[in-house]
């Protein structure tokens, strides 16, 4: 009832009880001469006392309902559980708002297949024992209530109870938890449908909080067996990471005459993204390996080991990057087996400094970009070949790019320009990503990818893929260094 109503109905009973008292005061001022008219006023005095006795009633009626109800829900409270001694705290609840002079909580021990006496009130709990499923009933299928009837006979018999007696089943949903027996002491005071009323009404708080306990302990159970999960993938992702850093080292060669910067971002704790450099011992020569395997998580990074170490195995700079491309694939193939889904993009790449030549194969993966500082102009080094470990027979073939002194060449995996699609909110990240390159050509290495790193850093985007980036300055005029950032999540 809004406040708008009660002040209504509040005002219309002060209204009636003001229209009495007003018409008592009328009779009894025009009543003086009249002994008919005096017994008139005061019949009406005692109608109006005993209109304001029955509101009064009511009112305390009221209250005590508010009251039962306000305390009976409380017997729902899951907190009530973790007390001291709960189930006492609730027996003496049921005691004080059902009026009975003892209540005693029976449990239900599926794995024992007994009723069990965990609390009394007002009675003592040893005149209880617990009682099998077999003392108590030999139909196996009963419901619970007719299941607590019977525990109510077996008690009734068992105990030789005086006064009387009552029981109701303590079940929420499917699951029977037990039984509440109740009784007073006095053989004249039996239990009344008032009192079975509120019997009722009690048992279906408690069955709930019992309920609502179960649920609690068993969210408990599992939010610690998935703690326990947890902690087990954290450390078969510690050993995967492992896995990864030893198929891709760390380390960097240094050449004179270019300047190398790198940066690698995996979306998630570990990633599929590889990039692998190999220097002969002359320091004419730089290969390049990068790459991305299809797929994220610890999968892609197991594939992705295996195709760095195959490789690894395989290199030889000397070699016609198409023949490595090719001899790479035939053994990812078999290694993955017909089956698999699983396939990498790659590009192996050879920088000869003294030739002025690179030359490179690539499966698939994403076209580096070579800047041109003579014209000025940026030159998209294409794909010669298939996904690696799709099929045995793909061919490669490779192509011969001639660089001189000032140029630049940029390797990249997909998830750059994803990047820039989200962060920029455009359509193409690649078309973003080779004007972004185009326009700090004149910058060094390390300094066009910091600015990527730094974008990439502080994104609050979450990244949907790796993100692997490396850019080769030519620079025959001193001394090369490389310089690599390698960031993990």
């Amino acid at each position: 009832m809004s406040d708008k109503t009660k002040l209504k109905k509040n005002s219309g009973e002060l209204f009636f009880y003001l229209f009495w008292l007003l018409s008592i005061a009328i009779m009894a001022v025009l009543s003086r001469s009249s002994d008919l008219a005096l017994f008139a006023v005061f019949i009406m005095m005692v109608i109006f006392l005993v209109l304001v006795k029955g509101r009064l009633a009511e009112q305390r009626m009221l209250r005590d309902v508010c009251s039962f109800y306000e305390r009976a829900h409380q017997l729902d409270d899951l907190q009530l559980l973790h007390s001291d001694r709960p189930y006492a705290r609730i027996l003496d609840t049921v005691i004080d708002l059902g009026d009975f002079d003892w209540a005693v909580l029976f449990l239900m021990d599926y794995e024992q297949d007994r009723f069990v006496a965990v609390e009394s009130s007002g009675i003592n709990l040893e005149k209880f024992s617990s009682v099998s499923f077999d003392e108590v009933t030999t139909e196996q299928s009963i419901d619970s209530m007719a299941l607590s009837f019977k525990l109510l006979e077996h008690a009734f018999k068992t105990h030789e109870f005086r006064g009387a007696l009552a029981g109701t089943a303590l079940a929420h949903g499917d699951v029977y938890y037990g039984c509440l027996l109740v009784g007073r002491h006095e053989t004249d005071k039996e239990l009344s449908s008032e009192d079975s009323f509120r019997l009722d009404i009690l048992s279906d708080q408690i069955s709930l909080c019992l309920h609502n306990y179960r649920m609690h302990k068993e969210l408990a159970f599992r939010a610690e067996e998935l703690a326990g999960r947890q902690i087990q993938l954290q450390r078969e992702l510690e050993m995967a990471r492992i896995v990864q850093d030893g198929a891709m080292p760390r380390y960097l060669p240094e050449l004179a005459g270019i300047k190398i910067a790198s940066y690698l971002k995996p979306a998630r704790f570990i990633g599929g993204d590889f990039l692998r450099y190999v220097a002969d011992s002359s320091g004419d020569c730089l290969g390049i390996l990068i790459g991305d395997v299809c797929g994220k998580g610890i999968p892609a990074a197991l594939v992705m080991a295996v195709v760095v170490c195959l490789f690894k195995e395989k290199t030889d700079l000397t070699v016609d990057p198409a023949v490595l491309m090719r001899s790479v694939n035939i053994s990812l193939k078999e290694f993955l087996g017909a089956g698999s889904r699983f396939n990498s993009t790659a590009l192996w790449g050879v920088l000869n400094l003294q030739d002025m030549n690179f030359c490179y194969a690539s499966a698939g993966h994403d076209f580096p970009l070579l800047f041109s500082a003579r014209t000025g102009k940026l030159t998209e080094l294409e794909s010669t070949g298939t996904l690696l470990g799709i099929f045995s027979e793909s061919d490669y073939s490779s192509c011969n790019v001639p660089v001189e002194n000032g140029d630049k060449i940029l390797f990249y995996s997909d998830g750059l320009p994803d990047f820039f699609e989200v962060l920029h909110g455009c359509e193409d990240g690649y078309l973003y990503l080779k004007e972004f390159f185009a326009s700090r050509a004149e910058k060094t290495s390390e300094e066009i990818v910091d600015e990527i790193s730094s974008m990439v850093e502080n994104s609050t985007a979450g990244l949907k893929d790796d993100i692997t980036v490396a850019v080769f300055s030519i620079d025959k005029t001193g001394k090369g260094t490389i310089l690599s950032s390698t960031k993990d999540n």
